[in-house]
């Protein structure tokens, strides 16, 4: 009895003792893992603080000062003058105004139609990959030369204008007209972004499993019944970032108005177009007012944040 206690007592500070060293080699390899994951990670971070944040800073700095492009280095420091201005801008207010009419008409319109594109494309067997291409081109290709085509069509007498005419749309140049430009310029958008996000609902959907539906036809529910009960709650995820990342891009549109104004007077016609990016651009770089031009985009940044966080807010429970 004591030569067996004696040999686990002799045998018990050798298994603590390696158990020890492999906790201490365990530990050494996990701070060497640490150290690599940082030491390749840390380029990345660079970048993104010198790319993004430091932006981002440097116009939060110069919206708290008088700043002109010709005189860079003459910067003055104003306070809160530049944002006081800029809540009592008409322009600015108009500016405001038109973006929320954009976002508000743009966003449920291409959700909508995604997921009804998205959901007819799944019950095609053949030419589907063929189908999902030809929708996703228009968010490729350059926007200048879609902006140029739509304006072609839309013109007085052209191919969708006359059309259009024959059902009691004015047959009017859209993209000329002040109470046609908007809406046009919603067409333009909508169908370069829709194509982007059919693609995402039709990965949601194709991530829903098929017994849900096989057991939706047991119970005898048709095609209607099926979507509404089994696609959308299914969809509810892709319908959220859908709807976030739409807000947040609606709010910073420019390039199509850009190209609709021809680049001479933003906005056109009649400031019908002028969104608060086209705001931002006039009052920075057309009329050399950096500063001015900064605490518009200092509001920009938070209608960006608080549109974000909001849309997530009310999206429906389950839908994270």
């Amino acid at each position: 009895m004591m030569t067996t206690g004696s040999a686990a007592s002799d045998a018990r500070p050798g298994r603590a003792s390696r158990a020890e060293a492999v906790g201490r080699w365990l530990r050494r390899g996990s701070v060497r893992e640490t150290t690599t994951a940082w030491a390749m990670l840390t380029p990345a971070i660079v970048l993104l603080l010198w790319w993004f944040v430091a932006p981002i800073v440097q116009s939060a700095v110069l919206s708290f000062q008088e700043v002109s492009k010709f005189r860079f280095d003459e910067r003055r420091f104003v306070g809160l003058d530049n944002y006081a201005h800029l809540f009592a801008d008409d322009a600015f207010r108009r500016s405001l105004n038109i973006t929320a009419t954009f976002v508000l008409l743009v966003v449920p319109a291409q959700t909508v139609l995604a997921i009804l594109v998205a959901a007819a494309l799944q019950g095609v067997v053949r030419g589907r990959a063929a189908l999902r291409t030809a929708y996703f081109v228009p968010y490729m290709t350059s926007t200048v030369a879609v902006t140029t085509i739509f304006m072609q069509l839309f013109v007085r007498g052209g191919p969708v204008s006359s059309t259009l005419a024959r059902l009691g749309a004015p047959d009017v140049t859209w993209y000329a007209d002040a109470g046609m430009a908007l809406p046009f310029l919603v067409i333009v958008y909508v169908y370069m972004f829709v194509g982007l996000y059919i693609v995402i609902f039709i990965g949601g959907m194709e991530s829903i499993p098929a017994s849900l539906y096989e057991a939706a036809t047991m119970d005898g529910a048709g095609i209607v019944r099926r979507f509404w009960h089994v696609t959308l709650p299914g969809l509810r995820p892709y319908a959220v970032f859908v709807v976030v990342a739409g807000i947040i891009q609606a709010i910073q549109v420019f390039d199509q108005a850009y190209v609709i104004s021809g680049g001479t007077v933003l906005g056109s016609p009649a400031g019908a177009t002028s969104t608060l990016v086209i705001f931002i651009y006039q009052q920075a770089f057309r009329l050399n007012d950096i500063g001015y031009g900064a605490a518009a985009t200092v509001v920009l940044l938070v209608a960006v944040i608080v549109a974000g966080i909001v849309s997530r807010r009310v999206a429906p429970r389950g839908a994270e």
